[in-house]
Parts: C-alpha cells; structure tokens; sequence
C-alpha cells in the first residue's frame, strides 16, 4: 500500500533532550542521578531505570528523575510507563515547555492522535511561538483526517523553522494527501535539499512523482508523464540505498519498477 512515511521525528526530538537542560540539571541524586544520565545515553535503559527507582525508593523525588524515567520507557516502547512518569513530571513542574513538548513527542510516537491534539490545543495558546508543539499538533491533524487545518499549522511551525527539514516533509504529506502533487513535489524537494540523508524524504517524493506520473498518462501527456516516472524510480532507488530494510520503501520500489513495463 503507497504511505507516506516519516523520518524518526521523535528520534530527532530525543536527540535534542539528551543535551537539554533538563537532563543532569537537579543536583538532588547526586552521582546515582548522573549516573542514569549516563546510563541512558548509552543505551542502557533498564540499568537507568534501576538506579532511578533506588532513588525514589529512597524517598528522593524532582521533576527530573520522572522525565527521565519516562524517556527511558519511551526508548523501551512502553507508552503506559513513558507517559506516566511524564505526567508525573509534569506535576512537580507545571506547565514546563520542555515538559508539554516531551509529552506531545511521546503521544504521536504511540500515535494517540486524540489526546495529543487536545494537548497541543492547550499549550499552544502558552508557547506560540514554538514550531515544535506546532508541528505536532499539525502531524496529529493530519493523521486525523484535518488535512487543512494540519496545513495551516505547518505553515505556522514552518515559519519559526526554517531549516528544518522535518516540517517541509510533513507539508509534503498533507499536501499529498489534499492530492495538491505541485506543491507537494516543492516541499519534499526543499526537504530533500536540506536533509539528503533521509530516506523516508526520498520514500515521499518517489510517491509524488509516481502520482504526477499516474495524472500525467491519463491527461494523455505521454512525455512528461514518462519524465515524471524516471524520477519516481531515481528517488525510491536512493531511499532503498539509505534503508534497505525497509519493508514500505521495498514495495514501493517493486511497483514503480512494475510501471515501466506497462
């Protein structure tokens, strides 16, 4: 089946907490605390979570072992652990902007679109200005059928970032998804331009090239539909040469290699 797909937003908004203040900041712990930092950074989920749960057992509590806690649960696909520790982190500290953006990165990792569109709806009128809460907000949107209210959104978080790549993907894909394949094609070679590492972007736009190839024949545009399926099999080839695992990228190469023989 032909999806869109995405390129591990939430592994890009981990990457930024790691460094955050909010890892390694409560001086509460003291090494054992450190000591899960490091323990996370690793990879050693299981080990952080341990030293953390010996610290609460201790009668030791701050908003800083929850949030790590939850990311650890996170990294272990547990949604249930993951955002009730957030929440509890939550409770020592209201309304945290890092802490109402990790809860939205965690919802639509475990795509509980519902409650993370009444959350972004909250928080927005808190953080305006920050492209992140919008960003998930639009991606939940989206996958909720609001195409155009996802659009209006993206533009907004599009605006306060630039240069992220990953905000041009998801116009891309909601502009697929409203079948607008012109407009799609600027986004998600914009987002190829700014992140040519990314298969799921190349994924995207051999999708949309496959479509304007599929419009093209039936409007009898022989030349430029052929033009429009090269290029479809240029940009699937390069997202299989940077995740050759990938099952979705795999059949959606094998179909677009089938068109040519038609």
């Amino acid at each position: 089946m032909k999806q869109i797909i995405y390129s591990g937003y939430f592994a890009f908004f981990l990457s930024c907490l790691v460094s955050s203040p909010i890892l390694g900041q409560t001086t509460e712990g003291g090494s054992t605390y450190f000591s899960a930092v490091d323990e996370y950074k690793v990879k050693n989920y299981n080990k952080s979570i341990e030293l953390l749960k010996s610290l609460l057992a201790e009668g030791k509590s701050s908003y800083e072992f929850y949030a790590l806690l939850a990311l650890n649960y996170n990294k272990l696909n547990d949604f249930d652990n993951a955002y009730k520790n957030m929440l509890e982190a939550r409770k020592r500290k209201p309304d945290d902007e890092d802490l109402l953006l990790q809860s939205l990165g965690i919802l639509t990792k475990f795509k509980k679109w519902k409650p993370a569109i009444e959350l972004s709806e909250r928080v927005i009128p808190m953080y305006p200005t920050n492209p992140e809460i919008r960003y998930y907000y639009a991606l939940a949107l989206s996958e909720r059928g609001a195409s155009k209210t996802a659009l209006s959104q993206i533009e907004k978080a599009k605006a306060g970032s630039p240069n992220d790549f990953r905000m041009l993907e998801l116009e891309g894909k909601i502009y697929y998804n409203l079948k607008n394949y012109d407009k799609a094609d600027v986004s998600l070679r914009w987002a190829s331009s700014l992140n040519g590492n990314s298969p799921e972007v190349w994924n995207n736009l051999a999708l949309v090239q496959e479509a304007l190839y599929r419009t093209n024949k039936k409007l009898g545009k022989k030349t430029q539909a052929n033009s429009y399926l090269s290029e479809a099999k240029d940009c699937v080839d390069k997202a299989v040469s940077l995740a050759k695992e990938n099952p979705s990228i795999q059949e959606n190469k094998k179909r677009i290699q089938e068109l040519a023989t038609l």
